[in-house]
C-alpha cells in the first residue's frame, strides 16, 4: 500500500476527520513511523483498531494470534536474519503452500520476490502494523525496537494497566529510577512496557561504563544511552562535495525525515566541524543523526529528560538558542562525552521550530576553534530551511491523503 493510503481510507470511512489526519502526518514527518504509529502515539486509534482497519485497506489477512506467539521455529530459520531486520519481515509458519510471512507492506511484489528469493519457496503474505510487527522482531529475534516504539509501547502498557486495575503494581523501573536518582514518575506519566524496560535495564550498566567513562552521580544519572537501530536502513549519504546551493536544493527535494536530516547534516558541516541533529518528542531529547571530521559514536540511543537541568533541555523548552564554552560538569558534560566533544572550544545548540514548537536541535562545534559568527549565521539559516522542509513534507502528504 502506498503510505498515505491508510490515513484516505480512514478519512473517507469517517474513521478520523481531515484535521486528525493532518495532525498525524504532521507527526511522522517529524518523528517518522508508518502513519499507524503515529495515530497510536497521539490516542487518535487503539492498535487493534490501526491493525483491523489495514487488513481492511490492503486486502491481506492478519496473521493468527497463535502464530506471532509462537513461530515456527523453522520458519523463523528460513530468511537471514539481515533480510529479515532490512525489510522488517516476520517469518511465521512454513508448510505446503510456503512461506507464511508477516509484513509492514504485502503489497509490494519487489519484497515478496526477495524473500520467496532467500527462503527458495512462494511467500505467503500477511500484514501487521509497525508496533506490533516491530514487537514480534524483538520479542522472537532479539532485533531491539528503536527507542521510539518503545516510548510508545509506554504508553498502551499505561493504558492497559488503568483498564486492568492494576494501576498500582508498579514494575522494576520505579525502583531503578530511585537507585539512580532519578525523579519519581508523576501520575500520569508513562511507564515502559515490562519486556521493554528488562531488555532497557540490561544493557544500561554496560554502555554507562563504556560511553561515559563512570557510573553516573546526581543528575547525571538522568542520561541514559541505548543501542538503538535507526528507524531506517541506511540510504546513500549526500554528496558531501556538493556546493552549497545543490545541497540546499537536495534538502528541499528530500522524501522523508531521514533523507532531509542527512542533507541538512552535510550542509551544517561546512560551517561548523561536527554537527548532530536531535529530537524533541514527548519530553524527551534525542539524538538522530550526527557528523564530525572524525567517526562519532552512535548517536542515536542519546537522550536528555526535558525537564532535566541541561542546555539541550532549556533550548527544547525555550526556543532560544545557546552558544558558550562547554560545560565542566552535570548532565551536559556527560551528552558531550558521549558524543566525543567534551573537549571542544565552543558549542551551539539551535532550535527548529514548526508552528512555534521546537522539534529538532542542531547542535554544533568547531573542535578547538570558537564558531565564527558567519558560521553561527548560516546555521540559523539552516535551521530555517529544515523547518522549511518538514511543512512542505507535510504539505504533500496531507494533499497526497
Amino acid at each position: 500500500m502506498p503510505e498515505f493510503g491508510l490515513g484516505a481510507y480512514l478519512v473517507q470511512r469517517g474513521v478520523l476527520s481531515r484535521d486528525q489526519l493532518e495532525q498525524a502526518l504532521q507527526s511522522q514527518v517529524v518523528y517518522g513511523g508508518r502513519i499507524g504509529t503515529n495515530l497510536v502515539e497521539l490516542g487518535l486509534l487503539s492498535l487493534d483498531a490501526v491493525a483491523g482497519h489495514l487488513a481492511a485497506s490492503l486486502g491481506y489477512p492478519l496473521p493468527p494470534k497463535a502464530w506471532l506467539e509462537e513461530p515456527d521455529a523453522m520458519a523463523l530459520a528460513a530468511l537471514p536474519r539481515e533480510l529479515v531486520e532490512r525489510r522488517l519481515a516476520i517469518p511465521l509458519r512454513l508448510d505446503a503452500d510456503g512461506l507464511h510471512v508477516a509484513l509492514l507492506d504485502p503489497s509490494d511484489a519487489r519484497v515478496q520476490a526477495e524473500l520467496s528469493r532467500a527462503a527458495r519457496r512462494p511467500v505467503v503474505p500477511y500484514v501487521l502494523p509497525e508496533l506490533r510487527l516491530r514487537y514480534v522482531l524483538e520479542r522472537h529475534l532479539g532485533i531491539a525496537r528503536p527507542l521510539r516504539y518503545l516510548n510508545v509501547a509506554r504508553r498502551l502498557e499505561r493504558v492497559r494497566r488503568r483498564a486492568a486495575g492494576d494501576d498500582e503494581k508498579l514494575p522494576e523501573e520505579v525502583r531503578l529510577r530511585a537507585e539512580l536518582g532519578i525523579r519519581p514518575l508523576a501520575a500520569d506519566e508513562d511507564l515502559i512496557d515490562e519486556s521493554g524496560f528488562v531488555e532497557l535495564h540490561s544493557r544500561f550498566e554496560a554502555m554507562r561504563e563504556r560511553a561515559l567513562g563512570g557510573p553516573p552521580v546526581g543528575e547525571a544519572a538522568e542520561l541514559v544511552l541505548d543501542e538503538v537501530l535507526p528507524d531506517e536502513p541506511e540510504a546513500e549519504p549526500p554528496d558531501a562535495s556538493a556546493d552549497a546551493r545543490s545541497l540546499e536544493e537536495a534538502l528541499a527535494r528530500a522524501s522523508d525525515r531521514d533523507a532531509a536530516a542527512r542533507v541538512a547534516i552535510a550542509l551544517a558541516r561546512r560551517h561548523a566541524q561536527t554537527a548532530v541533529l536531535f529530537v524533541v518528542h514527548r519530553g524527551v531529547v534525542m539524538g538522530l543523526v550526527g557528523e564530525g571530521e572524525e567517526p562519532l559514536p552512535p548517536v542515536q540511543g542519546i537522550l536528555v529528560p526535558a525537564d532535566s537541568e541541561s542546555v539541550f533541555a532549556r533550548v527544547a523548552a525555550r526556543g532560544e538558542p545557546f552558544r558558550g564554552a562547554p560545560p565542566e560538569s552535570g548532565l551536559d558534560l556527560r551528552v558531550l562525552r558521549a558524543l566525543g566533544r567534551h573537549q571542544v572550544k565552543q558549542l551551539a545548540v539551535l532550535p527548529i521550530a514548526i508552528r512555534g514548537r521546537v522539534v529538532n536541535l542542531l547542535y554544533a562545534d568547531d573542535g578547538p576553534r570558537a564558531l565564527a559568527e558567519t558560521s553561527l549565521g548560516a546555521l540559523h539559516a539552516l535551521t530555517v530551511c529544515i523547518a522549511r522542509t518538514y511543512e512542505q513534507l507535510i504539505l504533500k502528504r496531507k494533499r497526497a491523503s
